[in-house]
């Protein structure tokens, strides 16, 4: 596997707050969340549920009434602040965790999770094999993942009217975007690379099959609401695999894999029980070895990196 630095996109140095991308993206919204609400039962009831970049833990409502105890992952200080303002009694009471991490390098443990979901975010990752290997690693059994493709209709028309066909239904990613990159896949080629990681995967829902139509009519928005949202309910099931932009994949282990991280004791006796549950399953992402914990410091036994606890998160990402 890769293990060069790769570059991670930080929102927190423009002073970005995601919550504003929200603004005016109605039908995306809504359509998300109504497969969300379906899928996400799917999951089952873990015990332990990551969130991998999950923001300002906007979709932390699906999984929390399910999982005993949930972390979100981000990159941005920013979204893991906001979300402790937003699940402020969740994160009191150890159900939820705040953890700044690098997706390329995840301070858990292998299948430290009994499930996890990742939404909105492989488009993010310049190097998807690495992110989807990382991930997989921390997850023993059940994983919803929301994959950007680039063979959706659009896209097809897309290519086909600027000569670029061959690209668009080729299994390499491609890269989009001017003032950011963002990445594209092909289904199969992240369906194929999940196989190869351990997991059966099968087709949830295509989502945002109509995205465009706030752009195109913003004032018939209202009027047109119901007829489009229909649209949408039929395509999310008959779309799967090939109309809108974003393919919602169900992802399971050939074979589960549960360790008894909770077992008391051992170098978290001294902590109080809503962290330690978390420290049992959270390794230094620079060498994986276990951490020694204080109520505001976690620091590695091996490589003597000290990371700190801010406010209701924790920021593993390493010092460069």
């Amino acid at each position: 596997m890769q293990t060069t630095p790769i570059d991670v996109i930080d929102y927190d140095a423009n002073g970005y707050d995601y919550r504003e991308y929200w603004s005016g993206r109605d039908y995306e919204l809504w359509a998300e969340q109504r497969v969300l609400r379906r899928l996400v039962p799917k999951l089952g009831r873990p015990a332990w549920f990551a969130d991998f970049g999950g923001a300002f833990g906007r979709n932390a409502g699906h999984y929390l009434p399910r999982a005993a105890h949930a972390v979100i992952m981000d990159y941005s200080a920013t979204n893991l602040r906001n979300a402790g303002e937003r699940h402020a009694a969740e994160v009191a009471t150890g159900r939820l965790h705040l953890v700044r991490a690098d997706l390329y390098r995840i301070p858990f443990r292998d299948f430290a999770f009994d499930a996890g979901m990742v939404v909105r975010v492989l488009h993010h990752l310049s190097d998807v094999n690495r992110g989807l290997t990382e991930m997989s690693r921390t997850v023993g059994s059940r994983w919803l993942l929301d994959v950007p493709i680039k063979h959706h209709v659009l896209g097809l028309a897309r290519g086909l009217r600027s000569g670029q066909l061959r690209e668009v239904r080729s299994p390499d990613p491609v890269a989009m975007g001017v003032e950011e990159q963002f990445w594209n896949f092909r289904l199969g080629a992240v369906r194929e690379r999940l196989g190869d990681l351990g997991w059966r995967t099968s087709l949830g829902a295509s989502v945002n099959n109509f995205r465009q139509w706030e752009k195109v009519a913003p004032r018939a928005n209202r009027l047109a609401r119901p007829f489009v949202h229909g649209m949408e309910v039929v395509a999310q099931t008959w779309g799967k695999g090939w109309w809108g932009p974003s393919q919602f994949v169900v992802a399971r282990r050939h074979d589960p894999a549960q360790p008894a991280y909770d077992r008391p004791g051992g170098h978290t006796a001294d902590l109080p029980p809503e962290l330690a549950g978390l420290a049992r399953r959270v390794v230094c992402p620079v060498c994986m070895t276990r951490l020694n914990w204080t109520l505001d410091t976690a620091t590695c036994i091996r490589c003597d990196h000290t990371y700190h606890r801010h406010g209701a998160f924790w920021d593993f990402v390493p010092p460069l």
